[in-house]
């Protein structure tokens, strides 16, 4: 029996330790643009002659946000290379972008995401004699603050959950002990 109460009392210890875990996070610098697993906001439409996915982070990098359009042939959905892309945000203001292109359908601009803010997308591509106006939608970004208040908000209730079962574990060989069960 004593040996079962160590038991638990050690898978206790370490579920409290695991809860609390960061899995290697850095609270340094942030990479430019969200790797796969993180959150994105992605706004899609398809024109007559082209379709265009934007791609923009959920929360705001800092004065200026990394942005992609992906940008890709509507009737063989083959990347379009060399196309001349426009990015307009309106809110409060206008931003006109001309995103470069990164690498083959792929283009990338910088630009000022303010958190809370609505701002409406559209995106003009131009290639040859072939223009296409794609309205995307609404491009939304949310304040860095909460989210991190959110994350740290259920890392507590992790831990206190790995507490609380320690807790309950000890008391119950405390119990167990005093009835000399143990």
């Amino acid at each position: 029996m004593r040996r079962a109460a160590r038991m638990l009392a050690v898978a206790c210890l370490s579920l409290s330790t695991l809860a609390g875990a960061h899995e290697g996070e850095s609270h340094g610098e942030k990479p430019s643009m969200p790797t796969p697993g993180e959150g994105l906001h992605v706004l899609a439409a398809t024109g007559d002659l082209f379709e265009v996915v934007l791609k923009h982070p959920e929360h705001a990098d800092g004065p200026k946000t990394s942005v992609r359009l992906l940008v890709a042939d509507s009737a063989t959905n083959a990347p379009v290379s060399g196309a001349q892309v426009e990015l307009t945000l309106t809110g409060a203001a206008v931003q006109s972008l001309v995103p470069r292109m990164e690498s083959p359908g792929i283009y990338v601009a910088e630009a000022e995401l303010v958190p809370e803010a609505e701002l409406a997308a559209v995106a003009t591509v131009t290639r040859g004699d072939a223009v296409d106006v794609l309205a995307l939608g609404t491009v939304h970004v949310e304040a860095e603050e909460e989210s991190h208040a959110a994350g740290n908000g259920l890392r507590g209730w992790g831990v206190a959950g790995g507490v609380a079962l320690l807790v309950a574990a000890g008391a119950w060989w405390v119990s167990r002990r005093k009835r000399g069960l143990l």
